[in-house]
C-alpha cells in the first residue's frame, strides 16, 4: 500500500530532523520500500523486524519467494542493518585528502556480517525464517546516513567528493562482490513519495 501525502511528509520529517537519531522511527516505513530492497521479482513478502540470535538481534529480515528464470520460486532471507539518517557515513582520515568509515559505518558493517553468518548456520533461525537453504540466506544491505550526513563537517563542499570516492571504493572493493548494498535514507524516500497528481 502506498504512503499517503501525510504520512510520507512524516516520514521525510523524521528524516530531516537534526534533533536526535530517529531509525527506530523510521524503521516502520521501510515496508513501503520492499521493491528497493528485494529489487528482483518476488511474491509476497514476510517482515521480521529485530531477528534475535546469539550475536544480536538483526534489524529487518524480509523473506521473500523469488521468481526464477524458469518461471518457479525460491524462498531467500534478506537481512538488514540500519542505522539512524542522522548518522554520518564518513569522516577526514588523518591526512585530510581521503576519508574513512565512521564508527556508525564500521557497526554496521561488522552487525550484519555477524548477523548473517548466525543466520546461516542456526537451524532455529532458518526453520523460523522458513529458508531452509544456507546459500539463500543473504545480506541485503545497510541503511545509514543521507546525502547531507555523508561526510562529517566537510571543510569544503567539493570535499562531499572525497567521501563519495570512499564510498565507490568500498562499494566496488568490498560490497558488491558479496551482495551488500547501502543505500541512503534519501533513497528510501524517493522510493515510497507518493506519486503526484495532475
Amino acid at each position: 500500500m502506498a504512503l499517503t501525502q501525510a504520512d510520507f511528509s512524516d516520514f521525510e520529517a523524521l528524516v530531516r530532523d537534526t534533533t536526535g537519531k530517529r531509525e527506530l522511527q523510521c524503521r516502520p516505513y521501510l515496508a513501503h520500500a520492499e521493491g528497493l530492497l528485494i529489487q528482483q521479482t518476488f511474491t509476497g513478502t514476510v517482515q521480521h523486524y529485530e531477528v534475535r540470535s546469539y550475536v544480536g538481534d538483526a534489524d529487518i529480515v524480509l523473506v521473500a519467494d523469488l521468481v526464477t528464470d524458469t518461471g518457479g520460486t525460491d524462498k531467500v532471507a534478506f537481512l538488514w542493518e540500519l542505522k539512524a539518517p542522522q548518522c554520518h557515513l564518513f569522516e577526514y582520515d588523518d591526512n585530510k585528502r581521503r576519508c574513512r568509515p565512521t564508527s556508525d559505518l564500521v557497526k554496521a558493517e561488522n552487525q550484519l556480517l555477524h548477523y548473517v553468518e548466525e543466520a546461516v548456520g542456526s537451524d532455529t533461525t532458518r526453520q523460523r525464517l522458513g529458508v531452509m537453504s544456507r546459500k539463500d540466506i543473504r545480506p541485503g544491505g545497510i541503511i545509514i546516513g543521507t546525502q547531507q550526513s555523508l561526510l562529517r563537517s566537510p571543510n569544503l563542499s567539493q570535499d562531499i567528493a572525497l567521501a563519495e570516492t570512499a564510498l565507490r571504493l568500498r562499494r566496488e572493493r568490498f560490497y558488491e562482490p558479496h551482495g551488500i548494498r547501502i543505500l541512503l535514507w534519501d533513497r528510501i524516500l524517493d522510493a515510497v513519495r507518493p506519486a503526484s497528481r495532475i
